[in-house]
């Protein structure tokens, strides 16, 4: 009972931290799409975390940002699964461990979403130019590509917590 109590603290805690510091995350998903969208697409990034931009070289040589906006970053879609996981772990009657194993791959899943977004984003952008870059790996191939991760967070949460479930 005290280690169930205890995660779900933690694990409260967390949920709070992710709501107070969504600035913070975004900065952080700048940086790390700056090294992506660098080895990956090949060409110059720069990052501005505490305004999350992201900036990189266009097929013009000049600089073209983009920034994470609370809309765009991965933050808020693992507060509903850091939210189950407390009620999982709270309403269980033995403490297991499969419920953290679960919110360890989905969040995994998500950011690695919105990487491969802002790459497609970054790569459609420096293919088409800006105009038909930007609502091509935004609006179309971008959603398409969040709707997939979304998914495959869920069906993973699902069945890894199931698992515990089940034992």
């Amino acid at each position: 009972m005290a280690v169930r109590v205890g995660l779900s603290g933690v694990l409260g805690a967390l949920l709070l931290a992710v709501l107070l510091i969504d600035d913070r995350m975004r900065g952080w998903e700048a940086v790390l799409a700056s090294h992506v969208v660098a080895l990956v697409a090949r060409t110059e990034t720069a990052v501005n975390s505490v305004m999350a931009i992201m900036s990189f070289n266009g097929e013009t040589g000049d600089a073209i940002g983009l920034r994470i906006s609370p809309e765009c970053t991965s933050g808020f879609l693992i507060v509903p699964l850091l939210g189950v996981t407390i009620l999982i772990l709270w309403l269980s009657r033995r403490t297991s461990l499969w419920p953290l194993v679960a919110l360890a791959v989905a969040v995994v899943v998500l950011f690695a979403t919105n990487q491969v977004r802002i790459l497609a984003l970054v790569v459609l952008i420096k293919g088409l130019g800006f105009d038909p870059g930007y609502y091509w790996g935004h609006t179309m191939v971008g959603s398409v590509i969040s709707v997939f991760g979304i998914g495959a967070a869920l069906v993973a949460y699902v069945l890894l917590t199931m698992r515990g479930v089940r034992r």
